[in-house]
């Protein structure tokens, strides 16, 4: 009976981990289709290679996750079959002891059938007491009996419903199996498409790392803009006296308004808006190889964020607009303040706020702008401190 509350117990905390993990494998499902759409889009066009291994790279990793969380609820699932079995069989023997010890009393009824067997086992008391107890004895007995029978019949409902348990479990398995089954074959076929592709493009190597290297010019052409505008923001904020002679100016504490700004924006770390409702991280943060030619090293002062064609930018936190920049690679650019923090939005095609406007968290500021060659459209964010660059993908919520 110990055994038998314990196993029914169990599958209230499987349920629990089923939801989660079924939650998340819809979440990785949603990704996947986003990564399907923009894989078509870099599909499209002969220009978007470099693009294309990206995003197959992507759709790859997201695949592999997704195998993982069906692996996992396999185990589950398997967990839960070796739980339901082990109660059956424990059934399957209770109902079994029951059926032996019924059919005893069945054999012995049936040979003591006669009412004179009562009769005579009645009269051949000692007294009228004994009389009595041997009268409570066969009415205990006949009660017994009736006991037996209903228990017998309790355990096989249980049986039943426990095996019918098992079969929704396989069933249940069975679904997870086909499932993984088809994953594996998309997954076989990206990876093929992947390597399929990456030959094709070590015969543009040369067009390819021309236009890297101008986009990483323009790259530090931005980040020269942005830093000189923050620069001369920050020189706004010097103390009005000065120090002593030789050690120039020394900078104002932040107003209490500004200072509270920072500290807001500071607590939202890892949970901060995105800057469009939907996309997908395509080139992270730092220095790191680049997905075609593993030899060459890309620096990248913030995140490029893929998303869908004429998608709203918004502000990912209340601030004020301190600037529009301009370059020629990232388009149009807004530079807004949080205090002593920066954010930057570029490649935009458009600006829908102007310098010293405030602006509140998910306020759409632009529009994303969609590259005529690749047909794919791209936001790039930043995030500074000061002078100091720091990862967007750290601060976004996850």
């Amino acid at each position: 009976m110990f055994w038998l509350f314990v196993l029914a117990a169990l599958p209230l905390n499987a349920q629990y981990s089923s939801s989660e993990l079924q939650a998340k494998r819809e979440r990785l499902l949603q990704e996947i289709a986003g990564i399907q759409k923009e894989l078509e889009q870099t599909r499209r066009s002969r220009k978007a290679g470099a693009e294309q291994v990206r995003t197959l790279q992507q759709s790859i990793q997201a695949r592999e996750r997704l195998m993982q969380n069906l692996h996992a609820d396999l185990q589950r699932i398997n967990g839960l079959i070796a739980q339901k079995q082990t109660s059956i069989n424990a059934l399957q023997q209770e109902l079994e002891d029951l059926k032996r010890s019924y059919a005893r009393m069945v054999v012995y009824a049936y040979k003591n059938r006669s009412s004179k067997s009562w009769i005579t086992f009645l009269m051949a008391s000692d007294d009228f007491n004994d009389a009595l107890r041997r009268l409570r004895y066969v009415r205990r007995y006949n009660d017994y009996r009736r006991q037996q029978a209903a228990l017998i019949a309790t355990a096989q409902a249980d049986l039943q419903r426990q095996i019918d348990q098992l079969n929704i479990r396989m069933q249940e398995q069975q679904r997870l199996l086909d499932q993984e089954a088809e994953q594996r074959r998309l997954l076989l076929r990206e990876k093929q498409e992947k390597d399929k592709l990456l030959q094709s493009l070590s015969r543009q190597e040369k067009e390819l790392k021309k236009r890297l290297d101008q986009k990483q010019k323009e790259q530090e052409k931005l980040k020269k803009q942005i830093a000189e505008r923050i620069r001369k923001e920050l020189s706004s904020d010097k103390a009005a006296d000065r120090s002593s002679a030789g050690k120039g100016e020394r900078a104002a504490p932040l107003t209490p308004e500004a200072a509270a700004l920072s500290k807001s924006f500071a607590a939202n770390q890892g949970k901060l808006p995105w800057p469009v409702e939907r996309g997908t991280i395509t080139e992270r943060f730092g220095t790191h190889a680049h997905e075609v030619f593993g030899n060459l090293k890309i620096k990248n002062n913030g995140i490029d964020i893929q998303t869908t064609k004429g998608a709203a930018v918004r502000a990912i936190f209340k601030g004020t607009v301190i600037a529009i920049l301009s370059n020629p690679a990232y388009q149009k650019a807004v530079l807004i303040r949080h205090g002593e923090y920066f954010t930057v939005y570029s490649n935009l095609a458009s600006v829908s706020v102007s310098a010293n406007e405030e602006v509140s968290t998910k306020q759409k500021i632009g529009q994303a702008y969609t590259d005529p060659a690749t047909g794919l459209t791209t936001v790039h964010l930043e995030i500074w401190k000061g002078a100091a660059m720091l990862n967007p993908e750290q601060w976004l919520s996850r």
